[in-house]
Parts: structure tokens; C-alpha cells; sequence
């Protein structure tokens, strides 16, 4: 009967230690998850309010820059008029 539970000893092992990993995966990925606070004059922070609106429209260029491809169509513009 000992010979028995003896040879049931390493799955019983294998099997407890699966479980605990398990429980702690769970517990780990099902918490709440935490917000990680932010200093009011991040760098990251670009538009002040942390909300990007996907609809809007986006560049690849800063406002106050002018894009090259504009400086472009004025002077065909000027030329042209």
C-alpha cells in the first residue's frame, strides 16, 4: 500500500505545484489593473487631457512647421497666377 502512494508522490507534486501556478497566473492577469502615476509635465503627455480622438485628423508634421510639399504648390501657385 506504501509502494503505491510512494509512486503517486511526484505527479501529486507536479500537480500541486501546476495548480499554484495556475492560481497565481489568474490572480495576477483578473486584478484590477493599476494606473501608473503620471507627473503633471510629462513629456509623454501631448494633449493635456490624456484622450486621443481617433477621428481626428493627423499629421506627420508639427503645426508650426510648414510642411515642404506646401511650399511646393505656393510657388507652382505664384507662378502660375
Amino acid at each position: 500500500m506504501l509502494k503505491d502512494l510512494a509512486a503517486l508522490t511526484p505527479p501529486a507534486v507536479v500537480c500541486v505545484a501546476f495548480l499554484v501556478g495556475l492560481v497565481l497566473l489568474l490572480r495576477r492577469e483578473m486584478a484590477p489593473k493599476r494606473r501608473v502615476r503620471e507627473d503633471p509635465g510629462g513629456e509623454h503627455d501631448i494633449s493635456g487631457n490624456g484622450i486621443i480622438d481617433v477621428n481626428a485628423p493627423t499629421s506627420a508634421t508639427r503645426p508650426d512647421e510648414p510642411d515642404e510639399h506646401d511650399d511646393a504648390d505656393r510657388s507652382s501657385r505664384d507662378d502660375a497666377g
